[in-house]
């Protein structure tokens, strides 16, 4: 009988001894679970502030590390219509995410829709991009979205307004008016042209005028 009593006894305590442990291991998962996203590391964005791009994610609150999931943050962000992809890794209680934009390639005056490389978005958020002033051709708008999209994004920021401008020479002809004060003519064939433009007011100087690079590449003073 006594024999009986001890292991009853050794088997009741080594049960409660594995609830412990269990309950002990328990409570350092759930701790552990707690531990919120220490850092959130955002790059690529220019359109979008850091903020942003943190409420788009869902990560303003900087939730638990190991309850929030790669592939959630990037369905997250894949949803803001600026994003145009995404790629998010982790860290040691650290969540990296590399933004790649959309570029506003202008906006439209009479909708103030902006138009990028994949559509349009209505919005009130100030962009860096110039307006377009009046209506191009249907038959043209394609040609113009592609030469717009070989403008390089810091030289877009520069430009304030673009007006469809054809004379009897060129259908294609385009009328831009610079930040700075400066106007530039520019065929659709020949937009790319514009990214020398720092370039050419260095040997310009100081001095505005109308630039024209649709025809002869030459400035003239005002």
């Amino acid at each position: 009988m006594k024999n009986v009593k001890k292991k009853k006894r050794l088997r009741i305590g080594r049960l409660f001894l594995v609830l412990i442990i269990i309950a002990l291991i328990s409570f350092a998962c759930l701790k552990l679970y707690d531990i919120p996203i220490m850092s959130v590391q955002i790059t690529g964005n220019e359109i979008l502030s850091d903020d942003e791009v943190l409420k788009s994610a869902k990560l303003e609150d900087y939730p638990s590390f190991i309850g929030t999931f790669m592939f959630t943050i990037k369905n997250n962000l894949k949803k803001n219509k600026y994003i145009k992809d995404v790629k998010v890794s982790k860290g040691i209680f650290s969540v990296k995410i590399k933004i790649t934009e959309y570029t506003i390639l202008y906006i439209d005056k009479s909708t103030n829709e902006k138009v990028t490389t994949d559509g349009k978005i209505k919005d009130e958020k100030i962009v860096c991009a110039p307006y377009l002033v009046n209506d191009v051709p249907s038959d043209k708008i394609d040609g113009f979205i592609k030469a717009m999209t070989k403008i390089d994004k810091d030289v877009l920021c520069q430009m304030s307004e673009i007006k469809y401008d054809p004379n009897e020479i060129d259908k294609d002809r385009y009328y831009i008016y610079m930040n700075d004060g400066n106007t530039v003519y520019l065929t659709v064939n020949k937009f790319d042209k514009i990214n020398k433009y720092n370039s050419i007011l260095e040997n310009v100087g100081k001095q505005n005028g109308v630039l024209y690079l649709d025809y002869g590449d030459y400035f003239e003073a005002k």
